[in-house]
């Protein structure tokens, strides 16, 4: 007798079955979508439709879009789930979101949990798909809304200037070099400061364009000229972490913010065995680079955090692990003074107390 193949019975089992949920994950890399059309039944158990990739291109879009279109249940909505990946999911999100299509964008700290869960252990591509499609249709998942279009051009112009800093900065470390060495060349030392000026040139033009950007945007600029009352916090500062967030449009309490920005604590245990606690560092790095040296000015200017930090450096023994503590402070009051629309006040209680 001849063998039917298993795959007889899933197709038979979707035929005869309804459909009662159906989401698409999309794992995304620089160049590729990995794709996962997922679909849960009414009898709760989770079929796979089909697996595929894509270009991250427009074209590679349009073809997603109409390969889902001649696989889903007409009847039903379709959504997409994917997780941030640096900008390389923000053109395929906003053009699903466009063609008036269900987003759900999971921070990825929260998908790496999710697919811990489902036992698996390595991590490719489909894989990362398969999670994030059964995750689509296991989970109520928010539905995405795009930012605002200034928050974006300031996330672009803010990014243009943090990476002309990091070039700034290596070519002032050559010509220091340079100027220490036995084997000068004045020529070579004259060039480096000639591209150290056209950066710093390039720098003073982005922060313009940044405060014009924030001049027409009267709302923006009230909370962000309330949000430097914190010590330490400079306008560059607030500006960096309002685009990298579309002004905390999706965030919901501190404890998300801080898990966003990758500042959150992850910590290993086993039996007797107890790993040392280190930040996760699985999220946001431009939100993290823009709080370090605040961090530092905000413990030196405040009492109030001075005392924390040196707390914790006697406690915890080491002045990173308190430095990074402040952060998360920081980061946590700069969210809660931009939902609240307040300025800061250094000792709160006393004030309300009065």
């Amino acid at each position: 007798m001849k063998k039917i193949p298993i795959n007889y019975f899933l197709t038979f089992k979707l035929l005869i079955m309804n459909i009662i949920k159906q989401n698409v994950g999309i794992d995304v890399s620089k160049n590729e979508l990995a794709i996962c059309f997922t679909v849960l039944l009414e009898d709760l158990s989770i079929r796979i439709k089909g697996t595929r990739k894509f270009k991250n291109t427009l074209s590679g879009f349009a073809k997603l879009l109409s390969w889902v279109e001649n696989r889903k249940d007409s009847s039903l909505p379709v959504s997409f789930t994917l997780e941030p990946t640096g900008v390389y999911h923000e053109n395929a999100a906003y053009f699903l979101n466009n063609k008036n299509q269900r987003v759900h964008i999971v921070l990825t700290r929260k998908a790496k949990k999710y697919a811990e869960s489902l036992g698996t252990n390595s991590k490719t591509d489909k894989l990362d798909s398969k999670a994030l499609g059964r995750m689509g249709v296991e989970r109520n998942l928010e539905l995405w809304q795009p930012g605002a279009a200034v928050y974006r051009t300031l996330k672009v112009l803010t990014r243009e200037r943090s990476a002309i800093i990091k070039v700034r900065v290596m070519f002032l470390n050559q010509k220091e070099a340079m100027t220490h060495s036995a084997y000068q060349n004045k020529k070579s030392v004259n060039r480096l400061k000639h591209l150290i000026k056209e950066l710093d040139n390039q720098i003073n033009k982005i922060e313009k364009d940044i405060e014009r950007v924030v001049d027409q945007n009267v709302e923006i600029k009230e909370r962000l000229f309330k949000l430097i009352t914190i010590p330490g916090v400079a306008f560059l500062t607030a500006i960096t972490i309002i685009a990298e967030t579309d002004g905390f449009a999706l965030i919901k309490s501190i404890k998300q913010i801080v898990a966003y920005a990758g500042l959150d604590v992850k910590i290993r245990e086993s039996g007797k065995w107890k790993g040392k606690a280190k930040i996760s560092k699985a999220g946001n790095v431009h939100i993290r680079k823009a709080l370090y040296f605040p961090a530092f000015s905000t413990k030196k200017y405040s009492e109030k955090y001075n005392k924390f930090y040196e707390r914790l450096v006697q406690t915890k023994g080491e002045k990173m692990i308190a430095a990074v503590a402040v952060q998360r402070k920081l980061l946590g009051l700069i969210y809660t003074l931009w939902k609240n629309n307040t300025t800061y006040v250094e000792n709160y209680q006393s004030v309300i107390c009065r």
